[in-house]
């Protein structure tokens, strides 16, 4: 495993790793303080505050270049399917992450050694503040660089059941997968769909597009109903920056085990199946949420997806058979637009089948249980 890291903390922070490290910890002077508060807030969550979560005082900062390889990642069922079942595994072999500035070929999808030395995946402006009664909150401002090189992940050959010979399993790839929404995308997807998108100003001076810094708060909750939801309503926001459309309200208590919101925009430029001389995929997806910023009833400006009020707990589950289990039980509300420019069966040149768009997806109040079988 090959990563750089770096980052700036006003608080002692000890770091710890297996691998080889290059990087520098620093306390903040005031002026290094200032600017990284503001670098916090440009997105915008003016009710953070409200709910106690004091994001001026100190807090953590993490830039990491990374490349890693893991031999295998195995999933061990040791009763099969059945009363006679056999025991069996789901293997994920060669996971390899890094970030190639040139097309992924097939060739990569199957080798050992996919990246360069140099191929670094880049997840920069990571900022960690946690609070005791309003939680954790992680920001993450930029995934890959200004160019649409994003983190790419492959795998060389997914087994399932048992493993066999290299090659012979199915191989994944995900493609650039980022926070930024080029110039040049958002014109294409314009097109295609018959849309007028704009992205916000991330505040940074970036060119030819924008980040949308993903922002994650975790929550552990007893005690009394906890809040209904954890984002305004984006359907008629309106002003020209990040803060006026994204804030996440104070959360109570509540009878789980911890809450979670997310809103984010995604981008992936790729993502593909390998079997054989076999290939599948869809290329050019963004995951965001679409906003109407002038009330004219038209989806204008490209704003964050949201996992909203995304509760966990343990419970008592009764299935089907009146069997009373253990489970896991999570709440996911979700709402986002998908676009998809392109989807394709063979050459993804020559064998597009058309590109998707799906609007005001909403999931609401879904429920799922895991358990042990």
């Amino acid at each position: 495993m090959r990563w750089n890291l770096s980052f700036r903390s006003a608080v002692s922070v000890a770091l710890f790793a297996s691998s080889s490290v290059y990087g520098q910890m620093q306390a903040m002077n005031e002026y290094e303080l200032q600017q990284t508060t503001a670098q916090l807030e440009f997105p915008g969550i003016p009710i953070l505050e409200e709910a106690g979560f004091n994001i001026t005082e100190a807090g953590v900062e993490v830039d990491l270049d990374i490349q890693a390889d893991i031999d295998s990642i195995t999933y061990f069922d040791d009763d099969g399917v059945g009363p006679n079942g056999q025991a069996g595994a789901l293997i994920l072999s060669g996971v390899h992450i890094g970030s190639s500035s040139t097309p992924i070929t097939r060739e990569q999808v199957r080798s050992n050694t996919p990246f360069q030395p140099a191929d670094l995946a880049q997840i920069h402006g990571l900022f960690i503040q946690a609070d005791p009664q309003a939680g954790t909150l992680i920001t993450i401002d930029r995934l890959g660089d200004d160019q649409g090189n994003g983190i790419d992940v492959i795998i060389n050959d997914i087994y399932f059941g048992k493993e066999l010979e290299a090659g012979a399993g199915w191989g994944l790839l995900l493609e650039d997968i980022s926070n930024f929404v080029s110039d040049d995308y958002l014109t294409e997807v314009n097109s295609l769909f018959n849309l007028n998108l704009a992205s916000v100003d991330d505040g940074f001076n970036t060119l030819n597009g924008n980040f949308y810094p993903w922002k994650i708060r975790m929550m552990p909750l007893e005690g009394d109903t906890a809040d209904g939801s954890g984002f305004t309503d984006l359907t008629n926001a309106n002003g020209g920056g990040l803060e006026d459309i994204i804030s996440i309200p104070g959360i109570g208590g509540g009878n789980t085990s911890m809450r979670m919101d997310i809103q984010f925009v995604l981008r992936m430029e790729k993502l593909a199946i390998y079997k054989g001389d076999f290939e599948m995929g869809i290329q050019g997806l963004m995951v965001y949420q679409g906003i109407d910023t002038t009330g004219d009833g038209i989806e204008d400006t490209v704003g964050p997806a949201t996992l909203d009020n995304f509760l966990m707990e343990t419970v008592d589950h009764k299935l089907s058979t009146g069997e009373t289990v253990q489970a896991l039980h999570m709440n996911i509300d979700f709402h986002a637009d998908i676009a998809i420019n392109n989807f394709y069966i063979g050459n993804p040149e020559t064998g597009s089948i058309g590109a998707f768009h799906i609007n005001d997806l909403d999931t609401h109040n879904t429920q799922l249980w895991i358990y042990a079988h």
